[in-house]
């Protein structure tokens, strides 16, 4: 080899050396530089015309492996999640409180009940009507507070998954991007760039919001999309679009939708995201919002609807002393052209004020007719509006009777009170509910909406509904598909089937609503979509004068229960004048005539009757994770915490075994990608070595020059 030879071979030495001893020095710069993958230096024989010439980089090489990739991205999206949820859980506890806590619901019915029990032995101490007043409050109050507190939570979370489909679009353009300069790069022959570890970076930093998966192309890029195959980046990227807010307390979907990179313009169709996230935050944030508190709202309803119909159902059987003046019910939704639909029989009293009989009206419905101390019998006719003539007809000049906007009053005259009580053997009923109980005559406890769903309509009543209302519902998975979304506008002098045809109609076999012979809805879905649930996004209808939507009279969707929480409170009537929550228990019987004493001061078989509430068995529905189950108002106040326990505990456990998972990941991943000092100090005095053998053959070469130019 001649001395240019031996020079340019040296040469090579000293420049392949130097670029890396480079790469070396960026590795040790960036040993705590998250998302940085170490580089080799991948060298070659540099060759002419078949000849050694000395070394050459082959290439800068980026150390990664797109499997350990793959599980650190997937790791990192079910670690994200379970750390939202449990974090947000941590919020809910402390806000819920458990089964022992003094403000749960739990002892708030143990409270009711003891305050019962005190009231028992003096049932006409102002000091104990007062101390029953205020325990029904507090229950009262805990439940609507309760429920007050999970959907201001839900709220809360909606907002941030708002702000977090900001975030997330800003990920998926800065990923576009960096595709566009890494293919840029590769072009030029710089397959290392740094560009490669901000992607990885951003890459982590989605996958941490929703699950994702990688597919590497020869040009530099990578394709991006959910785990099960919706695009998020490619040659386009995705949008995401979501406004936040319920509707009647449902939630809707985050849509997402292809965006032209050179235009900006949307293209194709949106379709609904919450389906294909399959972990991440946002899936964290929309699991916990819609199934976790979703359904604490439906069982907090479910509870709440139960302690409403047990405590009316007693407090209607039992009697004031002395006895009301008046008995002002609530608002039934019912028309006075609806069919009467009463079975059985009941007793209208007046009373004087010491709680002797003036007067009592028997109706039996089954024979349509009543009769006026024992007189003859009298046709009720077969409707609302008819009974209510006939009522206050009978009441004569002892008092009177009248039926407007749904609700039922009853008023003595000359301080005289009112009494109802139910017969013994054949109670009276319309659908499942007696008579006092489904006007509420004497209601303890009252909702947002009516507790009693059992209407008694059938399916030939007139609907009442005005033309022009509109109904929209939608079928909801569990993973948040929307499966069918529709609406239907009621039309003039349509009957409450046809209502209910028009629905099913509209859902196309999707859910099928059925009125049951009480005059309940039901509501069941096809076999295509188990697990779907029906919510009522939009009724403005009105039930005649009344303002009672459709919706609202049936009970109809998963979101009326949950509403049975809100705003729960004590009746006006009660809360102004603790005197009026029954302590006594009316006391007629087929012989009682005028003068008879039929409730007494010292009565307190009501408070008794009322104390035991809380322990009866009752039949409750399944709602929001709690199965359907006979069970009493203080076991299952005690499943609510119970489950809000469970469901904690399963997240936790989640959580900890998902964040060993993404530590382990990460470990292998460093361990594979990331800078090792002590190898790099290595390498770093192996090219040392290597420039200065470089340098020591050129100044040999360079004194082997001096010689010859000293030779004459």
């Amino acid at each position: 080899m001649s001395l240019n030879g031996i020079t340019a071979s040296a040469i090579s030495a000293l420049q392949t050396n130097q670029a890396a001893l480079n790469v070396v020095s960026n590795n040790v710069a960036n040993l705590n530089t998250p998302g940085y993958a170490r580089r080799v230096v991948n060298e070659q024989t540099l060759s002419v015309g078949g000849q050694l010439a000395g070394v050459d980089i082959a290439s800068v090489e980026r150390v990664t492996s797109q499997f350990l990739q793959q599980e650190q991205l997937a790791a990192g999206g079910t670690s994200s999640q379970y750390d939202t949820m449990a974090q947000l859980f941590t919020q809910l506890n402390g806000l819920l409180g458990g089964p022992g806590d003094n403000q749960s619901l739990a002892t708030q019915l143990t409270n009711v009940a003891s305050a019962f029990a005190v009231a028992s032995q003096a049932p006409s101490s102002s000091a104990s009507q007062i101390g029953v007043i205020n325990s029904l409050n507090d229950l009262a109050s805990t439940f609507s507070n309760v429920s007050n507190t999970i959907s201001s939570l839900q709220g809360q979370i909606d907002q941030q998954a708002v702000n977090s489909v900001g975030s997330t679009n800003a990920l998926i353009q800065q990923i576009y991007q960096l595709n566009s300069q890494i293919k840029t790069a590769n072009a030029n022959g710089d397959d290392a760039s740094a560009l490669l570890d901000q992607r990885d970076t951003s890459l982590t930093s989605l996958a941490h919001v929703m699950g994702i998966k990688t597919t590497s192309n020869a040009d530099g890029s990578v394709n991006v999309s959910t785990t099960d195959g919706v695009n998020l980046v490619s040659n386009t990227y995705a949008r995401l679009a979501y406004g936040g807010g319920a509707i009647n307390g449902s939630y809707g979907n985050i849509t997402i939708q292809d965006v032209n990179p050179f235009d900006g313009k949307l293209l194709g169709s949106s379709q609904a995201l919450d389906p294909h996230l399959s972990s991440g935050s946002l899936k964290g944030l929309i699991d916990t919002r819609d199934q976790v508190l979703g359904g604490l709202n439906q069982s907090l309803g479910n509870l709440a609807q139960q302690t409403a119909l047990s405590f009316n159902a007693q407090a209607n059987a039992n009697a004031s002393f002395p006895p009301p003046t008046s008995l002002t019910g609530r608002d039934t939704g019912l028309l006075s052209t609806d069919a009467l639909n009463f079975s059985g029989k009941t007793t209208i009293a007046v009373t004087d004020s010491s709680g002797n009989m003036v007067s009592r009206i028997n109706v039996d419905f089954g024979a349509g007719t009543l009769s006026v101390d024992g007189g003859a019998a009298q046709s009720i006719g077969t409707t609302i509006g008819g009974f209510m003539t006939a009522l206050n007809a009978a009441l004569g000049a002892n008092g009177s009777a009248s039926f407007a906007n749904g609700q039922l009053s009853i008023s003595a005259t000359g301080g005289n009170g009112v009494i109802v009580q139910d017969d013994a053997t054949t109670p009276s009923l319309r659908g499942t509910t007696g008579l006092s109980q489904f006007f509420g005559l004497n209601d303890v406890f009252q909702a947002q909406t009516p507790s009693v769903t059992a209407t008694g309509l059938s399916a030939g009543d007139s609907s009442g509904l005005a033309a022009g209302g509109n109904i929209t519902v939608s079928l909801k998975g569990p993973d948040g598909n929307i499966a069918k979304n529709v609406s239907i506008t009621t039309t003039a002098g349509q009957t409450i089937g046809n209502v209910i045809s028009a629905l099913n109609t509209a859902l196309g076999g999707a859910a099928t609503l059925t009125l049951n012979a009480d005059g309940s809805i039901s509501t069941a879905t096809s076999a295509v979509y188990p697990g779907y649930a029906l919510n009522v996004t939009n009724d403005t209808t009105q039930r005649g004068t009344t303002g009672i939507s459709f919706s609202e009279l049936f009970g109809l969707g998963t979101n009326a229960l949950a509403q049975q929480a809100q705003g729960f409170s004590v009746t006006a009537a009660d809360a102004n004048n603790p005197a009026l929550v029954g302590m006594g228990t009316p006391q007629i019987t087929p012989a009682t005539v005028a003068g008879d004493t039929i409730v007494s001061a010292g009565d307190n078989s009501g408070a008794i009757a009322l104390e035991n509430v809380i322990n009866q068995s009752e039949s409750f529905k399944a709602a929001g994770g709690i199965a359907a189950q006979t069970a009493s108002l203080s076991d299952y106040a005690a499943t609510f915490y119970q489950n809000l326990s469970t469901q904690s505990n399963a997240v936790s456990t989640n959580q900890t075994t998902q964040d060993d998972r993404l530590t382990e990941a990460n470990s292998r991943v460093a361990s594979y990608s990331g800078v090792n000092l002590d190898e790099e100090l290595t390498n770093l005095t192996t090219y040392q070595q290597a420039y200065a053998a470089g340098a020591r053959i050129l100044s040999v070469v360079d004194a082997l020059y001096q010689t010859l130019l000293q030779i004459q």
